[in-house]
């Protein structure tokens, strides 16, 4: 085992043995080309001409994991839960690989302490976090194969890092929620813009109208963001509460 990580630590270029030796720690997995990694971490190395090169293999690393971490977490729900129908599987899977979900996970493994800080905005890296863990998912794949990817995220990142329990209550899409309740009663609703405030951090804001009736207004930095606000409010207004359950017992 020593005499292995001697041979990647040679192999692996200076400059980046640190963080050679914290993606291993992060996986419990050993690298094997080490270049792969790096890229994972938009890293350059021999073979990549310049920047944005690297960056190419990093964006096909990401869509790679983005598949592989899909599929796993499907496999790995539909073992956990198998009294589970499509809908309850398929909502499970949304909250755990959402952008934010991902973004957390990231955090807890480390990965923000090993990004570039170039590749951040204001210290704050949005999405890239839970990108570089994609790529990461999908440089274990290439170096290692199929059993390994899946070790990483069974073992390594679902079981330690998702509270599936605390998963289960979260709400993706407030709006989404409250169109859902709204509709099953048959009602009317719209989300209307009622204000548009130019150099405003919270440039938008929406009202959100039931049965022709204001019942709440969100504002946000997008049109999107605005109602996803409004509709939060509209759901606190109306009582609407987590999504319901379609586990079947």
């Amino acid at each position: 085992m020593l005499q292995a990580l001697l041979r990647l630590f040679r192999s692996a270029p200076p400059e980046h043995r640190e963080l050679l030796a914290a993606i291993k720690q992060m996986t419990g997995l050993r690298p094997n080309d080490p270049g792969i990694y790096l890229a994972a971490f938009r890293r350059k190395v021999k073979t990549d001409a310049n920047q944005r090169s690297a960056n190419m293999r990093y964006e096909r690393l990401e869509y790679l994991g983005d598949a592989v971490l899909g599929i796993l977490m499907a496999e790995y729900l539909y073992e956990r839960y198998p009294n589970g129908d499509e809908g309850y599987l398929t909502s499970m899977r949304s909250k755990v690989v959402s952008r934010k979900a991902l973004n957390r996970i990231a955090e807890k493994m480390g990965i923000p302490q090993w990004m570039e800080q170039g590749r951040m905005r204001n210290g704050q890296a949005s999405s890239v976090p839970g990108n570089t863990l994609e790529a990461l998912v999908g440089a274990v794949y290439i170096d290692r194969g199929w059993a390994s990817a899946r070790y990483l995220i069974h073992r390594r990142i679902l079981d330690p890092f998702v509270n599936f329990n605390k998963v289960e209550n979260e709400v993706i899409s407030y709006k989404s929620l409250l169109i859902e309740e709204i509709q099953k009663k048959r009602q009317t609703f719209k989300f209307e813009l009622v204000g548009d405030h130019a150099g405003d951090r919270d440039r938008f804001t929406f009202a959100f109208l039931l049965d022709d009736e204001e019942i709440a207004k969100g504002s946000g930095q997008s049109k999107k963001t605005a109602e996803e606000a409004a509709a939060q409010a509209a759901c606190k207004a109306l009582k609407i509460g987590k999504a319901t359950r379609s586990r079947s017992k």
